[in-house]
């Protein structure tokens, strides 16, 4: 009996994946070239990143925080109630902390200026507060104080060294300064006006609602000596 003739058949087409793995888990080559580009886009993402991320702020130095203003308030610093320019510690003359005057400045003033003293403090009604437990009110102090230093020149000439004392009554209700001279003045009457004038001009303007006080009525002293012309 004949044997039926061999019918050659191609081999099985070749499958287009390979397969990693045994035991059933199996990747196709598409999902590791998907992988690849992706570490690739991080790869090249990430150094792209810090290169071009924000920078932090600069730390200020000491010195620009040192160059800061005070805040009001502090020594040194404008206070409320302070024309532009007028600040404690900052006005030749001025009372500093613990009643001490501050250089003239250089302008060659002798003028020795006695702590600023408040002599009273009011309210209305029949009620008085002793001096000691009258608030201070630095503005008027040391606009003062600076008035009486910058009208050095209004002093009159005399052989020997006199005293005035220069007093201050301010009203807040009124918003009203007024300077007139104390009893312990040794300056001759007939010297005194135009020294008054002058040092009464000198005065800082206050900004009367800026200024902290406590009281409606307020009465300083700031004693002054003069001394001996150098034209005798």
């Amino acid at each position: 009996m004949a044997r039926p003739p061999l019918r050659s058949t191609p081999p099985p087409t070749p499958s287009p994946y390979r397969y990693l793995g045994r035991g059933g888990s199996e990747r196709p080559v598409k999902v590791q070239i998907i992988i690849a580009l992706v570490a690739g886009l991080v790869l090249v993402a990430v150094p792209l990143y810090l290169w071009r991320r924000p920078q932090p702020e600069t730390i200020p130095s000491a010195d620009a925080a040192t160059a800061n203003p005070a805040p009001p308030g502090s020594f040194g610093a404008p206070m409320p109630g302070y024309p532009p320019g007028l600040a404690p510690g900052s006005v030749p003359g001025a009372p500093l902390p613990g009643g001490a005057i501050s250089p003239d400045g250089g302008t060659g003033s002798r003028i020795e200026i006695a702590p600023v003293k408040t002599l009273k403090c009011q309210d209305p009604g029949p009620g008085r507060t002793p001096p000691e437990r009258c608030d201070s009110i630095r503005f008027f102090e040391e606009s003062l104080t600076r008035a009486i230093r910058e009208s050095q020149a209004c002093a009159p000439s005399s052989k020997s060294s006199y005293v005035v004392s220069f007093v201050l009554e301010t009203t807040f209700a009124k918003k009203r300064q007024s300077l007139f001279l104390g009893k312990s003045t040794t300056l001759s009457k007939a010297k005194r006006k135009d020294l008054l004038r002058c040092v009464e001009r000198a005065l800082a303007t206050p900004d009367w609602d800026r200024i902290p006080h406590q009281h409606a009525k307020y009465t300083i002293d700031a004693v002054a000596t003069y001394p001996p012309s150098q034209a005798f």
